[in-house]
């Protein structure tokens, strides 16, 4: 009789994490913050870089050590602005966060220099929606 119960606790125990598990909120992929950046570099830029690339590893970096979590980001888009400036649109989440949340902690980030791998970059504005 023991050994039959416990395989139904088993069993039960195991319908619930289930059940649990399928439920669970997947915050950072189906909620994004959708934002507008400009940045302005420390240094001139080699303009053949893939900026991109660059503004993923800025943002998503810079989240992720500021949420000391998991981001989510959809991909950035960057163009050069003739003052040497970029305009930058991501999409990103944060683990456990909303895009409401996702999106304060990123506009807090304006006067403030993150650090990228082509150059650290100056937050000159930021606009989420």
């Amino acid at each position: 009789m023991i050994f039959i119960s416990s395989k139904v606790f088993i069993a039960l125990a195991a319908v619930v994490s289930v059940a649990t598990a399928s439920t669970v909120s997947q915050k950072r992929q189906e909620d994004l913050a959708s934002c507008d950046f400009v940045f302005q570099p420390d240094a001139p830029v080699d303009p053949s870089a893939d900026f991109d690339t660059e503004f993923n590893f800025v943002i998503g970096r810079s989240l992720s050590i500021e949420t000391g979590g998991g981001t989510f980001n959809a991909g950035s888009t960057a163009t050069e602005n003739a003052d040497d400036t970029f305009n930058v649109h991501d999409d990103i989440g944060a683990d456990g966060k909303t895009a409401e949340e996702t999106a304060a902690i990123l506009t807090g980030w304006v006067g403030e220099t993150k650090e990228g791998i082509a150059a650290n970059w100056l937050v000159l504005s930021v606009t989420c929606a």
